[in-house]
């Protein structure tokens, strides 16, 4: 063996190091480059996440694939889902891309990477051209540029497994059609973007297009400098263009002016799938700018602005305040319980003799954002449309098919209950005067303000709508009640919500809150409807959703139903309830709630909102609806300011104490039954969430049977997660059933149904309904957000739509009829 030669054996060993120690240290280079583009990197994973994972997101890619058409029209490859292409192009995969491309391009450290990996892939000293670091520098920003176009199309390829299945079969198979065009569309765009950035720096070299660049560059030179985005000294190869380093200056300009720029405005020119691109790609220019700059410095300019922020918001306070208007003693105008029952009787002409009146309708409506909107005013308008209702009526589908319904709700109330609901209409009395008071959480709270606003802006029995449908609404067109109130509840309130959420409250200042923006766009939509509706409307009706809430007194001969909205409470985890009926009253004997007779609370350990705010100030309707529908990351805690400087708490989403309404609901059915023995409360629970009612069928002897799932990720920390998530629902159920119970016990003896529940059935991913399957398939999502898409409305229409299987509400709505036509003193006399 020569001298210095070394054993093979030893040769072999330290092969495998060398490739180890060779791939770790690219693990290491590849880390580096996604460090420095980590803005850009994130803003596509976060939209990546948002559309794979959210039903929500993935339901907005079915307003461009339908194209704004008929629900059963065949859009085509349509100017929409061109422009959304567009859209994701201009305004999220290029900043991204080129945001991308000017980090790696322009940072220090990965330039002094890139030269000892090319010093070290020279030969004899001769430098050389590591290629494999080449390509990670040149490839991963377009890569980064392609994501978006993949994310929506795993947005628009998961809407198709959620669509329902409809009666109208037609509408569903031409949303399936559209949503694979546009994941196809989506997919094609990913080569062309690719083929772009391939070609840029060849665009660039045409001569007419280099001349324009070189004089951009002169002319923004200073600018550049200042900035620190002008060309490293070594970029020999001249990849940071002028032209496109101006056009992300002016993209991050656009970011500015969108922070003072009306959302509204905003939101009608760039809507839900649109503004997507806009709330992840625009924030990346600025935002991958200070990162830049963090590392030149080697200061975490971002964290610092993140602690920065928290800190201001701490001292300084945040913009969540709960909006007030001044108003002229409002807690005067608001009605005792016992002016408020006697108003009701002489509304249904029973005020002198009680136990003849019919039975009072309270209405529970649960949470669900505009899923919980759209159902509570379809179900309410349902019964509403009494007279549309008891005659046999058609109508055509999206796909020109005849549909005919039966007279008397397709033979859900009978011809005795049609003689006696006759009689009272020619007394002047009708559904609407049944309904005593709408107990709301959460989007359901939105339901029941938009119901008694548009009943307190009709004229006579008709609704304040137009005839002809909004683009927005699933129909064709305004036939009742139930046609005005889901169109007035199906518009788009997410866009203007989220650039809140993206661009407003990131910057705290003089600008409105998200859900500010959430009351406006409630507000701007009602109005549109009203204003639309001619001599359907009386004076001033448009505003009723901006005018204060205690500011219209109750008229028996225009009766509205009382309102109970349910909040609650961060400081002590009580509700919060916004109603405009007193909370006290004066009991009979002993008071219901446990408090003193004198001053006896309707609802239990429950916080007047009105005694939280000074005696002068009241809230807008669109924001007492809000007091009840701050759930997470849509809409802000609201802060309850006692005086200009004393929060006195702060109000979140009721769903997190009982996401049905149904406690206070009993509790007011107590405290009128203790205020007027003669009559008999009649609780309808209008609840929307198809997982809880798959839930609710595993109950034995009053106790839901646990299933769960043999495995959990994480468990110390989803278990806690889920548990808060499903104690809304569980209390929920909780207090049904405590209504149920104390409803049967007063009243069972001689009315045996006291209590009802309508649903929105679930459904499995075969389109069958599961109730009664031993190992039911995987449930098809409803999607709930503040905006719902066509067949989503029209899944939740049909659930009143009597079907075959047990996933119907048929007994339900007779069950309703039943109670709308029985005097309160059939159920409050002895017992037979």
């Amino acid at each position: 063996m020569r001298a210095g030669s070394r054993p093979a054996s030893v040769s072999l060993r330290q092969k495998p190091r060398g490739i180890v120690s060779h791939f770790w240290r690219r693990i290491l280079d590849l880390t580096l480059v996604l460090w420095v583009v980590r803005v850009p990197l994130l803003s596509v994973l976060l939209g990546l996440a948002l559309m794979a994972g959210v039903t929500q997101a993935q339901d907005v890619t079915l307003d461009v694939a339908m194209a704004g058409a008929p629900a059963g029209a065949a859009a085509g490859l349509s100017r929409a889902i061109v422009s959304l292409v567009a859209a994701v192009f201009l305004l999220w995969a290029m900043p991204v891309h080129y945001a991308a491309r000017l980090l790696v391009e322009t940072d220090d450290g990965l330039a002094v990477l890139v030269a000892r990996r090319d010093a070290s892939a020279g030969h004899r000293g001769v430098v050389g051209r590591d290629r494999l670091m080449a390509a990670t520098v040149r490839e991963v920003p377009r890569l980064i540029g392609l994501a978006p176009f993949l994310a929506f199309a795993m947005g628009a390829n998961a809407a198709i497994g959620n669509l329902p299945t409809l009666a109208d079969r037609p509408a569903i198979a031409a949303a399936h059609h559209q949503l694979v065009l546009l994941v196809w569309a989506m997919l094609a765009a990913v080569p062309l973007f690719y083929l772009y950035c391939v070609l840029r720096g060849r665009l660039t070299q045409v001569t007419a297009l280099a001349a324009l660049d070189r004089v951009l560059g002169r002319w923004l030179k200073p600018v550049f400098g200042l900035l620190a985005i002008a060309p490293r000294r070594d970029d020999a190869a001249g990849q940071l263009h002028a032209s496109g380093r101006l056009a992300l200056l002016f993209y991050a300009l656009l970011v500015v002016a969108v922070l003072v720029a009306s959302p509204h405005w905003l939101a009608a020119r760039l809507p839900l799938a649109f503004a997507v691109p806009l709330i992840f790609g625009g924030w990346v220019p600025i935002l991958a700018y200070l990162s830049s700059v963090g590392r030149r410095f080697h200061v975490p300019i971002l964290t610092g602005l993140f602690i920065a922020g928290a800190v201001g918001v701490y001292v300084f306070g945040d913009n969540h305040a709960v909006r007030t208007v001044t108003a002229d003693e409002p807690a005067y105008r608001r009605t005792s319980l016992v002016q408020a029952v006697h108003l009701w009787m002489r509304a249904n002409g029973c005020a002198e003799q009680p136990s003849s009146c019919p039975r009072p309708i309270i209405v529970a409506a649960a949470g669900g954002a505009s899923r919980a909107g759209f159902f509570t005013a379809s179900v309410i308008g349902h019964f509403l449309d009494y007279d549309r209702q008891k005659q046999a009526f058609g109508f055509t589908r999206a796909d020109g098919s005849k549909v005919s319904r039966a007279a008397r709700d397709d033979g859900r109330f009978s011809a005795a209950i049609q003689s006696v609901l006759d009689g009272q209409e020619r007394q002047g009395k009708n559904v609407a005067t049944h309904l005593f008071a709408l107990s709301g959480v959460s989007g359901g709270s939105y339901g029941a303000a938009v119901v008694a606003a548009a009943l307190s802006a009709r004229t006579g029995t008709a609704p304040p709508c137009p005839t002809e449908a909004p683009a927005h609404w699933f129909g064709g067109a305004i036939h009742g009640w139930r046609d005005c109130l889901e169109s007035m509840t199906a518009d788009d309130f997410l866009t203007a919500t989220f650039f809140g959420l993206a661009f407003h409250d990131q910057v705290q200042l003089f600008l409105r809150d998200r859900a500010a923006l959430l009351e406006e766009a409630w507000e701007a939509s009602f109005a549109r409807h009203v204003a639309a509706a001619g001599a359907n409307a009386g004076p001033g009706a448009a505003r009723r959703l901006s005018e204060p809430f205690l500011g219209a007194p109750r008229d028996p001969e225009h009766w509205v139903p009382y309102l109970v909205l349910n909040g609650t409470s961060v400081e002590t985890g009580q509700r919060i309830i916004t109603t405009d009926i007193l909370p006290t009253y004066a009991a009979s004997s002993r008071c219901p709630s446990g408090g003193p007779t004198a001053e006896c609370p309707i609802f239990t350990h429950a916080i007047d909102f009105h005694s939280l705010v000074r005696s002068d100030l009241d809230v807008r309707l669109s924001t007492a609806a809000t007091n009840s529908a701050r759930f997470p990351v849509i809409s802000p805690p609201g802060s309850i300011y006692q005086v200009d400087t004393d929060v006195v708490d702060r109000i979140v989403d009721g769903g997190y104490f009982e996401n049905f309404g149904a406690e206070s609901a009993l509790e007011l059915a107590q405290a009128m039954v203790d205020v007027e023995p003669a009559l008999a409360p009649f609780v309808l629970v209008v609840s929307n969430d198809p997982q809880s009612v798959l839930t609710e069928e595993r109950t034995a002897r009053g106790v839901v049977v646990p299933d769960a799932a043999e495995h959990s990720f994480l468990p110390e920390v989803v278990g806690p997660v889920d548990a808060i998530g499903a104690v809304r629902s569980g209390r929920g159920r909780l207090a049904v059933a405590h209504a149920a119970a104390w409803l049967d016990g007063r009243f069972g003896g001689r009315c045996a149904v006291n209590l009802v529940q309508i649903k929105v059935w679930p459904e499995d991913s075969a389109g069958h309904c599961p109730v009664g399957t031993a190992t039911p398939e995987k449930i098809r999502q409803v999607s709930m957000s503040w905006w719902l898409s066509k067949p989503v409305q029209m899944n939740l229409h049909e659930q009143l739509e009597p079907t075959a299987d047990r996933c119907n509400n048929r007994t339900a709505v007779e069950q309703v009829w039943t109670a709308l036509a029985t005097r309160s003193e059939a159920c409050t006399g002895p017992t037979p």
